[in-house]
């Protein structure tokens, strides 16, 4: 290897966007994808369970209403893997219901990062999911959570 070059960079990490809404969900993962991330898309609870238990993913983003089955149930399904993945609720719901369900996921042993309301901050959501790979990158934690 040459002076000044440095090795190959290793693959993307992986984003798991859980929306049921297909426009926001694609709009989530091309965000991600600006970011260096290898984003999947779930749009149900099935799906997101399915796709949880088939890989490891750096970032999850979580929809909390996702038809049948709410956000809240997907986070208990999360829990009973004993994942440690960063969590960063999208949601529509007001802040009081973003903020308790982050507060039972952080019961739960789970590492919810951050709170957003839609419309997201696609700017900010961009800028918070590099930020969770640079630190992740030199081996610091994620950020305890906060609502946005």
């Amino acid at each position: 290897m040459e002076a000044g070059s440095s090795a190959a960079p290793g693959p993307a990490p992986a984003l798991l966007v859980i929306d049921d809404d297909t426009v926001h969900r694609m709009i989530l993962c091309k965000v991600g994808a600006r970011a260096g991330y290898e984003a999947v898309g779930a749009s149900s609870y099935d799906e997101a369970v399915r796709l949880l238990d088939g890989r490891s993913y750096a970032v999850i983003t979580l929809d909390l209403t996702l038809g049948e089955h709410g956000g809240a149930e997907v986070l208990h399904a999360i829990a009973a893997m004993d994942l440690k993945t960063p969590i960063i609720i999208v949601s529509g719901s007001n802040e009081t219901i973003r903020r308790e369900t982050a507060a039972m996921a952080n019961l739960l042993s789970l590492n919810v990062v951050q709170t957003l309301p839609k419309p997201v901050d696609l700017a900010h959501l961009r800028r918070l999911l590099a930020e969770l790979q640079q630190r992740k990158a030199i081996g610091l934690a994620p950020l305890g959570w906060h609502v946005a």
